[in-house]
């Protein structure tokens, strides 16, 4: 008898688990925001960035030197690869297995799969370059020129040069760039100037002034709104802002202000929320009225990585004191 009952204990233990497996995550939306808990949490020595797989079942935590990628369901440790103190770590591949790099005596970007073990290929350059990103869906990756103001997209399987994109100019004498999360767009950026630029048509589009430098920039989903942070003036006082332009005529639509530095930007997968990493906090904007939606502590330090998940149930912050945490909404 005691048998049966634990047998039959123990079905209805699985079944519960089932049930709570197959129960649909929750999207994070404006008028859910004070019902982010985190309940998973990850602690580095190191400074981190988040960046989550397309297809949301993991996440890359990109260091200095090691780039590690986790299961987003139990948080644990998939692989890893450190590239060396003497090496530049780029970044991490959208779907989980690649990592672009160089090493310290040669300018050549490595493609190398760290689940396979094994180089991929390499992207020839001549020069070592500041900066080497992939494109949102991991088909591309972008390279700047330390000489000229020039972005070269290479295809990342044959490592042969799609297309190279010019016409932006500065006077500043250092400058990057950003994919944009509609997969058509790459924003260019120097110090207190931002311009966003069609790939396929190599069409620039406002330039975006701002009072100071940027810190932080996200394009919608969509392509039609940008976000950037800088400090700006907001009733004669001088203050870290948020500010919502549109993407095409580079008119301010929104301005958000606060009394802490902004140090990451990211826009929900919907494009109807958009969240702030700040000094110990993630804040959050309803781009439907442009108006706050809340806001989570995090742990110490400012949040210089937030992440939604692609489905948008989830949340990833990162503070430079190396907290890594995940949020979703409370059932």
């Amino acid at each position: 008898m005691k048998k049966i009952k634990m047998i039959l204990r123990i079905a209805v233990l699985g079944a519960v688990l089932l049930l709570a497996a197959c129960t649909p995550s929750v999207p994070i939306t404006a008028a859910n925001i004070s019902a982010l808990v985190s309940t998973q949490v990850l602690q580095s020595a190191d400074v981190l960035t988040a960046k989550w797989t397309l297809d949301g079942k993991a996440f890359w935590l990109k260091g200095i030197e090691e780039a590690s990628l986790y299961d987003s369901k139990t948080l644990q440790k998939e692989t890893a690869y450190d590239v060396g103190e003497d090496a530049a770590l780029y970044d991490v591949s959208p779907d989980g297995k690649e990592i672009a790099f160089s090493s310290s005596d040669d300018p050549t970007v490595i493609l190398y799969d760290v689940i396979a073990g094994q180089e991929i290929t390499r992207i020839p350059l001549d020069m070592m370059t500041q900066q080497a990103d992939f494109s949102p869906d991991g088909t591309m990756l972008g390279t700047i020129s330390p000489e000229v103001w020039e972005i070269t997209l290479w295809d990342a399987a044959s490592a042969q040069v799609i297309k190279s994109l010019t016409g932006f100019e500065t006077a500043a004498p250092v400058y990057s760039f950003q994919f944009g999360d509609d997969g058509e767009t790459i924003m260019w950026i120097a110090r207190a100037t931002i311009q966003p630029m069609d790939i396929a048509s190599a069409e620039l589009g406002p330039e975006i002034s701002h009072e100071d430098f940027i810190s932080a920039a996200a394009l919608s989903p969509d392509g039609n709104l940008l976000a950037t942070a800088a400090a700006g003036t907001v009733d004669g006082e001088f203050l870290p802002i948020v500010t919502i332009w549109d993407a095409h005529s580079g008119e301010s639509l929104a301005v958000f202000s606060s009394q802490d530095y902004f140090s990451s930007l990211a826009f929900s997968p919907d494009g109807g929320l958009l969240a702030a990493g700040s000094d110990g906090a993630v804040l959050f904007w309803d781009m439907s009225a442009y108006t706050a939606a809340g806001e989570i502590s995090t742990a110490a330090g400012h949040v210089n990585s937030v992440q939604f998940s692609p489905d948008g149930t989830q949340l990833l912050t990162c503070t430079n004191e190396g907290t890594v945490q995940m949020w979703h909404v409370e059932k």
